[in-house]
C-alpha cells in the first residue's frame, strides 16, 4: 500500500478508480519509507487495474533488469514498495544461504496450509543438504537427510536418489549427478521461485510476473489467429497477426523430377530436405535451400507408397508395393538395407522416435516392428492396414483398417485400447503432434477430426473431391492449427482446425493431389500429384521456404515401363474385402 491511502483498504488507480487491496491486511504494508510528501501528478487515462498492482509489477521488472536507480526513484515517487520488510528479508536470506533464518520465517510469511509448509520445508532442506555435500561436509549432510528430509516426505525414490549423492567423490560429480549448478549458480534463485508458489502473490509478487503477462497476451493473440502460420516475433508494440492471405497463389513453386504419379511427400525434421515417392519406383530427396534434387533413390521394383524420415534427418525408410521397405542414407543416397517380411503391399511406415526402430503396416494383415538391421523385433496380427500413425512420444499406435474403423493401441505393449468407428472406408490418417486430434479421410468424401481425449468426432471438413483414390491428409501451421488435404480435382484445401473455416483453396495441379506435408521450419506446404509434379506453397511472402527454384541437376529416368501392378493402397482403387473384426493385436510366432 502507499502512504496516500494509509487510512483506507483501497487505493486510487491511475485515473481515479478504486480497486481492492489484493493482498489484504494492513493498508500500510507497501508504504515506501522514503516518501515524505506525495508529489502532484496528472494521470492521462483511467485504468481498470489498481495502481498498487501496476506499480509493484513495474518495480519488480526494474529490479530484475538491474535499473537500481529507477527502481528507487519509482518507489520514492509512487509511495509503493515491492515487498514489505519481512518478505524482503526472507528473499535476502534465501539468496545468501541463511537457511536457519529461512526455516524460521516459513511459518510467518503467509503459507497457510500445513502440507504447503511441509513442502516448503523440504525444498529448503534439500538445498541445504546439497550445499553441505558441495562443501564436503558429509556428516552434516547425512544428518539432514536422516533426521529432517526423511521426516518431510514419503517419496522413497527421491530419498534414495538423494542418499546416492553421498557417494559422489567430488563437488563437480555432485553437481552433475544432481543436475544442480551449486550454491554459486542459480540454485538459490530456483529455490526462491519454488517457494513462491506457496506464498500469497499479493505478499510476494510471482517471479517474472510482467514477462509472464506478456507471454500470456501473445499466446492469446496466437490462439485467436485463425491461420497461424508465422511465429510470434516478440514485438510488444503491435498485436500478432499472420499475413493475409495465407498461402498466396503467386508464390507457388513447381518441382518436376518424377516421371510418373507422385504419391507421397514429407519434410525432414530439420527442414533441410523434402522427400517424395512415386509410381516411377523412386524416391527423390530435394534440398529446401533451392529445391534442387539431392538424390534420386532407386532400388524398389514397384511403386513406392510412402517414406519416413529418421528423427535426426540422416536416414529415410521407404515402403513399396514390392512388399519391401528400404533404408537409405541421406548423405550418400546409398541403399543401406532391404527389409523383407511383408507378403503384400506395404502401405505405411514410421520411425519409433529415436529408438532406432521402424514400424510398418501392410495389406497382408501385419504390423511389423524392425530394428535398423532389418531384423523383425515383433510381428503382430492386425486387420488390413490402410494407414497407421504413432504419437510423438511413441505411446499410441492408430491403425486404419480396410473397413470403417481406427484401432487404437498402447504402442509400448501393443494391447488394444479402443476403436473409432466411421461411416465409410478410411483412406488415410493424421495425428496432431500432441496426440489429441486424429484426422480420418473417408472414401465417401468427408474428412473428420476426432478428439482422442473424449473419443468423439468434433469437426467435419468439406469442399474437396474424394471417392476413388487414396489421399493423405496432414496437420499444418504452427501448433498444428491448420488442416490440409488434396482433392481429386487437382486442388489443395486448407482449413482452420479449430473453426473448420476454409482458409485456402490452392489450384496448381491438373490432376489428383495425393498427399501434402507441412514444414514449420520453412513455413511451406508441399503437395504431390498424379500430374508427376510437386507444388511448394509458401505460407506468406518472405517465408523461409519462399526461395527461387534451381534447375534440376538429375539425369532423366529410364523410359522402361514398370511392371503392371495395381497396389491395394496407392492412388488407385482400394480393396475393401470383407474380413473378420479383429480387435486385438495378438503376437504371431
Amino acid at each position: 500500500m502507499s502512504l496516500r491511502s494509509a487510512t483506507s483498504a483501497t487505493t486510487t488507480g491511475g485515473g481515479g478508480k478504486s480497486s481492492e487491496n489484493p493482498s489484504g491486511g494492513d493498508s500500510q504494508l507497501w508504504r515506501y519509507p522514503g516518501l515524505k510528501k506525495e508529489a502532484p501528478r496528472h494521470c492521462l487515462r483511467q485504468s481498470q487495474f489498481g495502481e498498487e498492482q501496476v506499480v509493484r509489477l513495474m518495480l519488480q521488472e526494474l529490479r530484475d533488469r538491474g535499473f537500481t536507480d529507477s527502481y528507487k526513484l519509482l518507489q520514492s515517487e509512487s509511495g509503493f514498495t515491492l515487498e514489505d520488510e519481512p518478505i524482503a528479508r526472507f528473499r535476502s536470506n534465501i539468496l545468501s544461504g541463511k537457511w536457519s533464518e529461512v526455516e524460521g520465517a516459513l511459518s510467518s510469511i503467509g503459507i497457510d496450509a500445513h502440507e504447503h509448509v511441509t513442502a516448503a520445508q523440504f525444498i529448503v532442506k534439500r538445498q541445504q543438504f546439497l550445499e553441505q555435500l558441495e562443501a564436503r561436509q558429509l556428516k552434516q549432510a547425512l544428518m539432514i537427510l536422516q533426521n529432517e528430509l526423511s521426516m518431510l516426505t514419503d517419496d522413497v525414490t527421491q530419498l534414495h536418489r538423494l542418499s546416492s549423492l553421498l557417494m559422489c567423490p567430488t563437488s563437480a560429480d555432485l553437481r552433475t549427478a544432481a543436475e544442480w549448478d551449486g550454491s554459486e549458480g542459480r540454485s538459490r534463485l530456483l529455490v526462491l521461485e519454488a517457494l513462491q508458489k506457496y506464498i500469497s502473490p499479493g505478499k510476494m509478487v510471482p517471479v517474472h510476473r510482467m514477462e509472464t503477462l506478456f507471454a500470456q497476451a501473445m499466446a492469446s493473440q496466437c490462439s485467436s489467429c485463425d491461420q497461424h502460420v508465422r511465429a510470434v516475433d516478440d514485438n510488444l508494440y503491435a498485436d500478432h497477426a499472420c499475413p493475409l492471405p495465407a498461402f498466396p497463389k503467386d508464390l507457388r513453386i513447381v518441382l518436376k523430377g518424377h516421371k510418373d504419379e507422385v504419391w507421397y511427400v514429407a519434410f525432414s525434421p530439420d527442414g533441410r530436405y523434402l522427400g517424395s515417392t512415386s509410381c516411377d519406383k523412386t524416391c527423390i530427396v530435394w534440398s529446401t535451400k533451392d529445391y534442387s534434387i539431392v538424390h534420386r533413390l532407386e532400388g524398389h521394383e514397384f511403386e513406392v507408397a510412402c517414406l519416413a524420415w529418421s528423427p535426426d534427418s540422416k536416414q529415410i525408410v521407404s515402403a513399396s508395393s514390392d512388399r519391401t521397405l528400404r533404408l537409405w542414407d541421406v548423405n550418400t543416397g546409398e541403399s543401406l538395407r532391404v527389409f523383407s517380411g511383408h507378403d503384400e503391399t506395404v502401405t505405411a511406415c514410421k520411425w519409433l522416435g529415436d529408438t532406432g526402430k521402424i514400424i510398418s503396416g501392410g495389406m497382408d494383415r501385419k504390423v511389423i516392428i524392425w530394428n535398423k538391421d532389418g531384423e523383425i523385433v515383433k510381428q503382430v496380427a492386425t486387420p488390413r492396414v490402410h494407414d497407421l500413425v504413432i504419437s510423438s512420444d511413441c505411446s499410441l499406435l492408430l491403425v486404419a483398417d480396410d473397413q470403417n474403423s481406427v484401432h487404437v493401441y498402447d504402442l509400448t505393449t501393443l494391447t488394444f485400447l479402443y476403436m473409432l468407428e466411421e461411416a465409410s472406408v478410411i483412406m488415410s490418417l493424421a495425428l496432431s503432434s500432441d496426440a489429441r486430434y486424429c484426422l480420418t479421410v473417408l472414401k465417401t468424401g468427408g474428412m473428420n477430426m476426432w478428439d482422442l481425449s473424449s473419443r468423439t468426432r468434433v469437426r467435419e471438413f468439406k469442399g474437396h473431391v474424394q471417392g476413388k483414390y487414396v489421399i493423405r491428409c496432414a496437420f499444418a501451421g504452427l501448433d498444428d492449427r491448420l488442416v490440409a488435404l488434396g482433392s481429386e480435382d487437382g486442388s489443395l484445401f486448407v482449413w482452420s482446425r479449430d473453426t473448420g473455416r476454409r482458409l485456402a483453396h490452392l489450384e496448381g495441379h491438373n490432376s489428383t493431389v495425393n498427399a501434402c506435408a507441412w514444414s514449420s521450419r520453412m513455413a511451406v506446404l508441399a503437395s504431390a500429384s498424379d500430374d508427376n509434379s510437386i507444388c511448394i506453397w509458401p505460407a506468406y511472402q518472405g517465408a523461409p521456404g519462399n526461395v527461387k527454384k534451381a534447375k534440376s541437376m538429375s539425369p532423366p529416368l529410364s523410359s522402361a515401363s514398370s511392371p503392371a501392378h495395381s497396389p491395394s493402397l496407392a492412388p488407385s482403387s482400394l480393396a475393401t474385402d470383407n474380413m473378420d473384426d479383429d480387435r486385438s493385436m495378438s503376437s504371431e510366432s
